[in-house]
This record gives C-alpha cells, sequence and structure tokens, in this order.
C-alpha cells in the first residue's frame, strides 16, 4: 500500500493541475471573449463611418478613412465588400455607394448576430473555466479531509487507546496487522517498545524477586546470628563470670544496646512487603532528646577514637520529641558516622540541636572534612 505523503502529493499534484488547467482556459476564453467584443464594437464603428460617407461629399480625408477602416475589417468577405463601396466613393457613383452600402450593412447584421452568439458562447465558457479552475482545489481539499480523518485521525486515536492502556496496564499485544504507512510504522515501533519494557519489567520482577528471597535468607541468618551475641553479651552483664570493672560493664551495655537495634533493623528488613508498599510503620513516642542524642554518640565513640577524632555535643534545652528512637538514631548513626570517617585526625566533629521557625527539631552535624 502507497504511502500517506504519496496519496496527499498526489492529490495536492491533480488539485494544482486543475488550477492551472482551469486558470488557462479561462485566459484562452477570456481573450476569446475580449476579441469577440472588440469585433462587435468594430462593427458598430464601421456602420457609422458608413453612414457618414453616405451623407457626405466627396473628400479625399473620408477615402482615406475608409481605406483605414478597410485594412482592420475581417474576414475576406467582409473586406471584399468594403473595397467595393471604396471604388464607388473613389468614382463618386453616389446611387452605386447607396446600394453597396446598404448590401453591407445588410449583411453586417448578419456578422453582427453571428459576434453576439459567439460573446455568449464565450461568457458560458468563461463560467465554466471559472468553476472547473475552483472545483478541482475544493475537491481535493475534501479529499486531502477525507484521507486525514479517515487515514491519520482514526489510527492516531486508536494509538493513543492503546498507549493509555500501556500506562494502565491493560496492554494487549492482539491487535490488527497495522497498515503499510507511515502511522503503521508509528504503531509498529510503539509496539516494539512496549514489547521492550514489558519485557524488561519481567526481568526486573524476576530481579525483584530473586532481591526480596536473598534478603530473607541473609536477614534470618543475621538475626541468629545477633541473638546469640545478645544473650553472650547479656550473661557477661549479669556477672556469671565475676565481677566485672565499671568501665567494661559499660562498653558491655552499649554492646548490648547497639545488638538490640540491629536485631530491629533486620526485623525490619524481613518485612519487605511493607518497605516496598511505602507503609513502613514507624513506633512513635516522647522520647528524652538529650537520652537518645547522647546514647547514640556513646556508641560511636569507639569509631571516633579509631579515627583519632572527637565528638562534641552543644547544649540545648531539655526537650521531648515523639518520634520513632529506633529509626532517628539509625539517621543520626548515618550522619555522624560519615563526618568521623571524612574528618581529618585531631579534628572535632559537631552535633548541634536548634529549632525552626514552625517549632521542628534542628540537628546539624558538622566536620572538618571536605565538601
Amino acid at each position: 500500500m502507497r504511502s500517506l505523503r504519496f496519496h496527499l502529493t498526489l492529490i495536492t499534484l491533480i488539485s494544482l493541475a486543475c488550477l492551472v488547467w482551469g486558470g488557462a482556459r479561462f485566459l484562452k476564453v477570456y481573450k476569446a471573449w475580449d476579441n469577440a467584443n472588440n469585433e462587435l464594437q468594430r462593427s458598430l464603428s464601421i456602420g457609422d463611418e458608413l453612414q457618414r460617407a453616405r451623407f457626405a461629399n466627396f473628400n479625399n480625408e473620408m477615402l482615406r478613412r475608409l481605406q483605414k477602416t478597410r485594412s482592420d475589417v475581417q474576414p475576406k468577405e467582409r473586406r471584399d465588400r468594403m473595397s467595393s463601396i471604396i471604388q464607388s466613393y473613389s468614382a463618386r457613383d453616389l446611387e452605386t455607394l447607396n446600394e453597396r452600402i446598404r448590401d453591407f450593412l445588410k449583411a453586417e447584421k448578419t456578422f453582427f448576430a453571428e459576434k453576439q452568439e459567439e460573446i455568449r458562447g464565450h461568457q458560458y465558457e468563461f463560467l465554466r473555466s471559472i468553476a472547473i479552475a475552483l472545483m478541482g482545489p475544493t475537491l481535493g481539499l475534501l479529499f486531502i479531509l477525507y484521507v486525514v480523518r479517515k487515514r491519520v485521525l482514526r489510527p492516531l486515536d486508536r494509538l493513543s487507546r492503546r498507549m493509555m492502556d500501556f500506562l494502565i496496564d491493560r496492554y494487549s499485544f492482539q491487535f490488527a496487522e497495522p497498515e503499510r504507512n507511515e502511522l503503521g510504522d508509528l504503531q509498529r515501533t510503539f509496539n516494539s517498545l512496549a514489547q521492550r519494557v514489558v519485557n524488561t519489567m519481567d526481568e526486573l520482577k524476576t530481579l525483584d524477586q530473586a532481591k526480596s528471597e536473598f534478603l530473607s535468607i541473609a536477614s534470618h541468618e543475621l538475626r541468629t546470628q545477633m541473638t546469640s551475641i545478645k544473650g553472650s553479651l547479656s550473661l557477661l552483664g549479669s556477672g556469671v563470670i565475676g565481677n566485672m570493672d565499671p568501665s567494661c560493664m559499660q562498653l558491655i551495655k552499649i554492646a548490648e544496646f547497639e545488638t538490640d537495634r540491629l536485631i530491629r533493623l533486620i526485623n525490619d528488613l524481613l518485612d519487605l512487603a511493607k518497605i516496598e508498599a511505602g507503609r513502613l510503620p514507624l513506633a512513635c513516642h516522647w522520647v528524652d532528646w538529650h537520652e537518645s542524642l547522647n546514647t547514640t554518640c556513646a556508641g560511636l565513640n569507639g569509631l571516633a577514637q579509631s579515627a583519632e577524632v572527637s565528638i562534641q555535643v552543644d547544649p540545648f534545652q531539655k526537650c521531648e520529641v515523639h518520634m520513632d528512637r529506633d529509626r532517628v538514631q539509625q539517621v543520626l548513626t548515618n550522619l555522624i558516622s560519615n563526618a568521623i570517617k571524612f574528618s581529618p585526625k585531631g579534628t572535632t566533629v559537631h552535633v548541634t540541636t536548634g529549632r525552626a521557625a514552625n517549632g521542628a527539631l534542628l540537628v546539624n552535624v558538622r566536620d572538618a572534612g571536605p565538601g
């Protein structure tokens, strides 16, 4: 099947050809009509000239005018009759002149009637040429509108509906073969892209399922090990192996606290459905901010000492915050540990607490590292 571009170009060329042909015919008919009208006017002027010659005295001026008139007369029969009139005028034969003038005027009436009929025919051809010149482009425009509506707008509407179905996960590949034209190529391109997207989505779903299974297995194994570590720390803290130095007991309590937090984080990893659905529950309750912040910083002292960096918590008024302690502590741990990691040795990481204009709590972690 030929392309839409070919059809539209063909229709346009045919319309232009009709317009050019009609315009050329219009000019030709107009020229013939103008010539016939001039002949008609000339016939009237010749009749007036002969009437003046009939009643004028015989003189050279009138003879020259009659000769000039004869040079413009067509066809040969009229010119011959005009020549006989000039001969009678030159011979100063008034009787013969009047008779020949009457014969000429009688024949001229027939010529006049023929020219009038010819002019009416030209007028009809004139109107028909205009109609043909306008009808071609008009029909071409109507046909173009028909082709655009049937071959362009309707396929675009179907393609738009398929795209919308694809966006709302209702896309189906059960459809008729697209036409062999530009819009059909667009339809086939969209089908190929949609198929590739669907295949990619299937692959992503497979990879996501594998990731979920890996996280589930890894989290289960980690929780088992962390539970064992927590049990061992609890035994140490209970004094089962004897009395321990207070500083050691403090370190054991910190390790036990961090172990509990890691176990809670691992439990959250097991709840992948809630995480993927964006509905991760927050266990919010009122917490002493200073206690939570100091506990977080104490848990990072070991990392800070290894990096030869100190942590300084700037003073802030005592307050309680309604929050999920584990989530906020997780965020603070990430921020402060990154600050420690990128701080030069011998520097200090400052943790500052403030208030926003809307009453919210602002926490600023500032280090001396790059960036």
